[in-house]
C-alpha cells in the first residue's frame, strides 16, 4: 500500500478502495497476515461476463468484423416498451448482424436501441462496434446489465448464418444494459456457435 500511495501520489484510503474492487471483480485475493496476491486464472478465447465494453475490447487481437442483416428505425410496441422501461411508439433503433471473429461465424445479434439515448445510428457505424461508437464518441457511461443465460435449439435460418446444422446447440444471451444513470439503452438477444463460445466469470466471495 504505502508503495503504491508513492508511485501513483493518492491516499492509504484511495488505494484501499481501489483493492476493494479488484478483490470484488475477482482479480486479486487477500491472504491475512501475508497480503494480496493475483489470481492465476485463463481466459483465452473466454469471454467475460462481467465485461460492458463489446467484444471488439474482449478480443482487441483477434479480427472481429460484423456483417448487418437489417438496420431500421421502429416504434416500440407494449412488449418491447416494458422490457426497455420507455414509453410505447418511442423510437428505437433495430440492428440485426452476424458477427465473425477471425473470418468465422460467431455469433447472430438482434438489439434494440433508444434513441432518446442514442440519438444517431447508422449501419456504417453496426459494421464495426457500436459500443466503441456509445462509448468513446456519444461519452455514455454504460453501468450495469442484466443478463440471463440459456441454450436453445438452432432454426434452420440461423444454423446456415453460423454455418452450424438445423437442431444444432447456441448459447444464447439475453441483455437488458443500463447506463450508469439507470436509463436502459440496450435491450439485445444473442446467439452464439457453441463451437466458437466458451464463458469466464471471475467470482469472489468478498
Amino acid at each position: 500500500e504505502e508503495e503504491l500511495m508513492r508511485r501513483l501520489e493518492v491516499s492509504k484510503n484511495t488505494i484501499r478502495k481501489a483493492i476493494d474492487v479488484l478483490v470484488s471483480k475477482g482479480y486479486i485475493y487477500r491472504v491475512q497476515g501475508s497480503g494480496v496476491f493475483l489470481r492465476e486464472f485463463s481466459k483465452l478465447g473466454c469471454v467475460d461476463m462481467k465485461e460492458m465494453n463489446g467484444l471488439t475490447k474482449t478480443y482487441p487481437s483477434d479480427k472481429l468484423e460484423s456483417k448487418v442483416l437489417k438496420f431500421s428505425l421502429i416504434e416500440a410496441d407494449e412488449e418491447l416498451a416494458s422490457k426497455m422501461k420507455c414509453e410505447v411508439n418511442t423510437k428505437v433503433y433495430y440492428v440485426k448482424r452476424i458477427r465473425y471473429l477471425n473470418g468465422e461465424p460467431m455469433d447472430i445479434e438482434e438489439s434494440y436501441y433508444n434513441k432518446d439515448v442514442v440519438p444517431y445510428l447508422s449501419e456504417e457505424i453496426c459494421s464495426k462496434s457500436i459500443y466503441s461508437y456509445i462509448i468513446d464518441d456519444l461519452k455514455l457511461k454504460v453501468g450495469f446489465a442484466d443478463r440471463v443465460i440459456s441454450c436453445d435449439k438452432l432454426n434452420e435460418e440461423d444454423a446456415k448464418l453460423l454455418n452450424l446444422e438445423k437442431d444444432d446447440p447456441a448459447l444464447i444471451l439475453n441483455n437488458t444494459v443500463f447506463l450508469t444513470s439507470g436509463v436502459v439503452f440496450d435491450v439485445s438477444l444473442e446467439k452464439y456457435n457453441y463451437k466458437k463460445m466458451k464463458i469466464i466469470s471471475l467470482t469472489s466471495s468478498n
